[in-house]
């Protein structure tokens, strides 16, 4: 008698095989390119749903309870942004109809992680997901304020900025790593740090923490500290160089979020650590979102006095969304002074980079997006992943089809699927995988979304399916459809 797990094996490859049951599936799609970057899998086939699973692959007929067809299309794993700040109904919408399946905010994180969840569950429209906040440690134990459950990066909720620019005594610092590994024992997917919007976050703070995600080995993701004013030439460089050694030294996974932008000239040479920092057997991972302009509250910390010399722009350089004018030294200290809360586009990254990083096999993509607010901020909340495959993969085929599938799929699922085992069933089409699957016309998909009219959905995503259930049926949301599901870290076997 065959063992459990090779019973299983067994069942698994018949599933795959042609005529392997004659059954009716849930739903079948139907004659679609099914590209599976996790396998290699690219060829025109069918696939059957059961629940929320995927239950064959075969290029033989499948029989359906409902059949969406898919020819001359591309059925992929649904998209996965592990950079998503807009964690609530509207951004979802946006972003499902950018093909994204799973969204975590694992830059920004949320603390408590409880409320976090429990306010989109069960009106979710795709899976999401956080880490704990290092913004709201601090809040909660220099500030003693509440962080209302939502990190909201840059400080949207920020009573007392002491929070952010006053140094943590000793006590404190292990408070806000107790504070930390209480949320990531709760279910956050790892430790959240934003440090340039945290300027008195030192480097022994951060070093705990490092020290404590080698304990749980939930991943750190960090936005690294602002540039100091140093006139010496490669000083993102020396910021990347701070996390790469913590992340050395302790063992602690580490994924740095949008190298571009935080390289800017130097990316060439950041690309370059990663990629040895892993061929060396560190745990180092990075992505970048596919845009010449990045965003932040204009009441942030990142606004501080000499910003224009650490990053090289002046207040040209700024476009505020609401009305699309470029800045001047006037309406920037206005605008600072009334709507501190504010998101302004900053347009800093050369194109020339932008190109660079997209192509980059090991970089994966992440949005970065922040979509909930009443303009927007920015496009890339909704139209990162249908430009990636428009613009880069169709017009300027900086990068093939199937890496591109590759960064945005299975190469951030698998950076989650040692803390969160639902991870180890997404970002993949395969027997048993989640049907998580995007499906999208290669001719036509492309961003919508522009500079001065950030909130357009994306066109070309014809299909989007969650967790087996349909929630975008020939381009257009399904009414009422909710299967979305919390991605929770699990520690407690660490």
């Amino acid at each position: 008698m065959k063992k459990p797990f090779m019973l299983a094996a067994a069942i698994a490859a018949l599933a795959t095989t042609p005529g392997a049951f004659a059954k009716t599936y849930d739903i079948v799609i139907a004659g679609g390119r099914v590209m599976d970057p996790a396998s290699g899998r690219d060829e025109i086939a069918n696939i059957g749903i059961d629940g929320r699973r995927i239950a064959i692959i075969s290029t033989e007929k499948l029989d359906g309870r409902r059949v969406l067809d898919a020819r001359g299309m591309v059925v992929a794993p649904g998209f996965v942004d592990l950079h998503a700040h807009g964690q609530d109904p509207k951004g979802q919408y946006f972003q499902v109809l950018d093909g994204v399946t799973t969204a975590i905010d694992a830059e920004g994180g949320a603390m408590p992680i409880a409320p976090f969840v429990a306010a989109l569950s069960g009106k979710a429209l795709i899976n999401f997901g956080a880490t704990a906040s290092h913004q709201c440690a601090r809040m909660e134990v220099i500030a003693a304020a509440p962080c209302r459950g939502h990190a909201a990066i840059n400080g949207e909720t920020v009573a007392d900025r002491k929070a952010y620019t006053a140094p943590a005594t000793p006590e404190q610092q292990r408070a806000i790593v107790a504070a930390l590994d209480r949320e990531v024992a709760a279910g956050a997917l790892g430790y959240g740090l934003g440090i340039e919007y945290t300027p008195g976050a030192g480097r022994s703070e951060i070093y705990d923490i490092f020290k404590a995600a080698a304990v749980t080995r939930a991943p750190v993701f960090v936005h690294v500290r602002s540039r100091p004013l140093d006139p010496a030439p490669g000083v993102p460089i020396a910021v990347v160089q701070e996390v790469l050694a913590d992340a050395a030294v302790t063992g602690a996974p580490l994924q740095i979020v949008h190298l571009h932008s935080t390289g800017l000239g130097d990316t060439p040479t950041l690309i370059d650590i990663v990629k040895r920092a892993r061929a060396r057997g560190l745990d180092v991972t990075s992505e970048a979102y596919p845009y010449t302009a990045g965003s932040t509250l204009i009441g942030s910390e990142f606004f501080r006095d000499g910003w224009r010399e650490r990053s090289g722009i002046d207040y040209g350089d700024l476009q505020w969304p609401a009305t699309g004018e470029r800045l001047t030294a006037e309406s920037f200290a206005r605008y600072r002074r009334e709507q501190p809360n504010a998101a302004v586009v900053v347009h800093m990254i050369p194109e020339k980079v932008v190109d660079m990083i997209i192509a980059e096999p090991e970089i994966s993509i992440a949005s970065d997006g922040m979509p909930w607010r009443t303009s927007g901020e920015h496009p890339r909340g909704a139209g990162s992943f249908a430009r990636v495959l428009g613009r880069y993969v169709r017009e300027k085929q900086t990068l093939d089809l199937m890496t591109a599938l590759k960064k945005m799929t299975i190469m951030p699922a698998e950076r989650l699927a040692a803390v969160s085992p639902q991870m180890a069933r997404k970002g993949r089409i395969s027997v048993d995988a989640d049907a998580d699957i995007t499906i999208f016309d290669p001719r036509t998909v492309i961003d919508a979304a522009t500079f001065e009219t950030p909130m357009q959905p994306s066109r070309g995503i014809r299909h989007v399916l969650v967790n087996g259930k349909p929630v975008v049926r020939d381009g257009k949301l399904v009414a009422g459809a909710f299967p979305g599901e919390a991605i929770l870290g699990t520690t407690s076997a660490r």
